[in-house]
């Protein structure tokens, strides 16, 4: 194969998956025929066909190239971090295409190993960032308490999660210090 091909396989595989991002942010999962992709990344379906043989494969495939929300690494002290990191989850959290993304992973997580790998790596890289801000603050003179991280992230997305997508609430500043003060010791 030459770099012709090789450029050429790069470009069609980008407009596949900006195809399969759009048409998931759009209009959710059910978006995702192989003839939407193909029309939208002007591709022909035969080549969604070979490498994404069913149409669970396109969800697949797109719940790996939507972006994930939960934490970003930062810095700062924790409680600042923790509040700014709780905000900016909730306003991606009012956007369609992360409702869509976190109610297709929690939807096909339980019948799909595929989605479910996702799901955990999800959580696994989540847990990663908030444990590293711990240690970070505590490196920097912090009190930091000992904490079951999955569990604090129970304690502080759950919330968030219900305010915005079930009771459809404002995520305000108060409502975000009001979870970090219930979940860290006021000692921080």
């Amino acid at each position: 194969m030459d770099t012709a091909d090789d450029a050429r396989i790069v470009r069609t595989r980008a407009a596949v998956h900006e195809a399969m991002r759009l048409l998931f942010a759009e209009e959710g999962p059910a978006a995702l025929t192989h003839q939407r992709v193909a029309q939208r990344a002007e591709v022909g379906r035969a080549t969604i066909y070979r490498h994404w043989p069913r149409q669970i494969d396109l969800v697949t495939e797109a719940l790996t190239v939507v972006e994930q929300p939960m934490f970003h690494s930062g810095e700062g002290p924790l409680r600042a971090w923790l509040g700014r990191e709780l905000i900016r989850f909730a306003a991606d959290l009012a956007q369609p295409v992360v409702q869509q993304f976190l109610s297709t992973v929690i939807g096909a997580a339980d019948q799909n190993p595929t989605v479910a790998d996702l799901r955990d790596d999800l959580l696994r890289r989540t847990s990663a960032v908030l444990h590293s801000a711990f240690e970070q603050a505590e490196t920097e003179g912090e009190t930091v308490p000992r904490r079951d991280y999955d569990e604090l992230l129970a304690q502080l997305l759950g919330p968030v999660i219900f305010r915005v997508t079930i009771q459809r609430g404002v995520t305000d500043r108060d409502f975000i210090d009001r979870l970090v003060d219930a979940a860290l010791p006021s000692a921080l």
